[in-house]
């Protein structure tokens, strides 16, 4: 055997996989009699443990340890790609191959990863990825996931190996085994890709005015109803996917003009989200966790994604839609447990407004960290929910965005100043993005898809908990 066999069985089968979990039966739902797998699916890797929430917390449902998520969003889905983005990109097997990506997100210490998508994208005839792309060595690799600064310092330490390997079909070529069947399937493999290496998955909603089904009630849900089948009905899913996966139901209702209440006949985002998620708790009960996104308070100076401001006296001073009934709503949900704030915050270079050390941190405290800390008190209990920052993510070109990012580490962290406004680190943040065609924050890649941008995953690391392989 030579060394180049050598190194692609290493990176694409060498790897051990577990075998499956025998004391967890399968659970086959009424809904899944009639649906079957139209792909053949990834190996099983090493899955996530399930995820409970206590309080304010994420937590191992299996030994209650504090589960913080530190994830990427990577879109592709909800752009016309049907796929996430970046896989033509050609060059190294490492920039190009979906599967080899996955597990250098991994290693790089990505346990979380949000993909958004739109209906149309998913009803798109699958689009061909095969790609000629070079082999990559297990000594390249190695020193591709170190930080520059420190390659030499920490080069000789073993790569941990590949626990989800794939192999292509055909040599010299990456993503030959994405299936070719539907876009919907696609997404589900995507899904059970990311879980393989041990990621969480946030299925993220996101039309932005790209289509009109948030404005029947009725086709939300029911499409929303019509993915969860097809996920719950996953042969992994008791198994691999149940509690690790979060349903995002809409990205940044204030780009379809959604407010929190229904007006000109239209439903409003508390309609939107209970209606969903009364749909999803019915067909997986107790198996699927959500995320809710803010609106209608852009008023305060806050972006889109984020406004869950329950203060009257702010609320009626802006003029802010009013988000009061639906958490009035929630805490009396089965799923209320099963619920995450996950707003979206974004630094001056982005939002053209800049607020900076006390200003953003009151900002903050105000629009959701309050959530966390003092939790939504209704006239029976007040009720705590877990903050993930659902995106957040800048250029790194501006000195005012880069005082903006300590700034705001030092919220989510609950650090320095602002632990006069926040005394509890929030539970996890998704970066936008990982792609390099992400017009406003670029990504974690770049020089054509190629290289990982070591100023941002450095920050990463300095400030907001991310650890690498070799700092583990």
């Amino acid at each position: 055997m030579n060394t180049k066999q050598l190194v692609l069985l290493l990176l694409l089968g060498a790897s051990v996989v577990l075998a499956q979990d025998s004391d967890t039966p399968e659970q086959s739902y009424p809904h899944c009699r009639s649906q079957k797998l139209g792909y053949s699916m990834p190996p099983r890797g090493t899955p996530p443990p399930p995820l409970k929430l206590v309080g304010h917390r994420l937590v191992n449902a299996r030994n209650n340890k504090v589960v913080s998520l530190r994830g990427l969003n990577w879109f592709g889905f909800n752009v016309g790609m049907g796929m996430v983005d970046g896989l033509w990109a050609g060059g190294t097997a490492a920039a190009t191959d979906f599967a080899l990506i996955t597990y250098q997100l991994r290693l790089l210490g990505y346990n979380a990863v949000r993909l958004p998508f739109t209906w149309k994208d998913l009803n798109m005839d699958p689009r061909s990825f095969d790609k000629d792309c070079s082999p990559v060595t297990i000594d390249w690799l190695r020193r591709r996931l170190i930080s520059p600064h420190v390659v030499d310092k920490y080069a000789n330490r073993p790569l941990p190996g590949n626990v989800a390997p794939v192999k292509n079909t055909k040599a010299g070529y990456c993503n030959t085994y994405l299936p070719q069947s539907s876009g919907w399937d696609r997404l589900l493999y995507a899904t059970q890709t990311f879980i393989s290496q041990g990621m969480y998955v946030v299925l993220d909603y996101q039309p932005m005015g790209l289509e009109q089904h948030a404005y029947d009630l009725n086709l939300f849900v029911d499409t929303w109803a019509q993915l969860w089948r097809q996920v719950s009905c996953l042969p992994n899913f008791q198994r691999d996917l149940a509690n690790r996966v979060f349903v995002d139901v809409m990205n940044e209702p204030d780009s379809m003009n959604i407010r929190w209440e229904a007006r000109d006949g239209r439903p409003g985002a508390q309609q939107l989200y209970l209606g969903v998620a009364d749909a999803l708790w019915a067909l997986s009960p107790a198996k699927v966790l959500f995320m809710f996104e803010g609106t209608g308070q852009n008023m305060f100076g806050l972006n889109w994604g984020n406004g869950f401001i329950t203060d009257y006296n702010i609320i009626n001073s802006r003029g802010l839609s009013d988000p009061n009934p639906f958490f009035a709503t929630l805490v009396r949900k089965p799923y209320a447990d099963k619920s995450v704030i996950t707003p979206h915050v974004y630094p001056p270079s982005i939002t053209m407004a800049t607020f900076l050390g006390t200003s953003l941190w009151e900002q903050c405290r105000v629009s959701f960290g309050y959530l966390q800390s003092e939790g939504y008190c209704s006239p029976e209990r007040c009720t705590r929910f877990p903050i993930v920052i659902g995106e957040v993510g800048s250029a790194f070109e501006t000195a005012t965005d880069k005082q903006w990012l300590q700034d705001f580490a030092d919220f989510v962290n609950a650090e320095g100043g602002a632990k006069a406004y926040n005394t509890i680190p929030v539970n996890g943040w998704l970066w936008w993005a990982y792609n390099e065609n992400s017009g406003d924050t670029g990504g974690i890649v770049h020089n054509r898809w190629q290289d990982l941008h070591w100023e941002k995953i450095n920050w990463m690391i300095a400030r907001m908990g991310l650890r690498p392989w070799y700092l583990r």
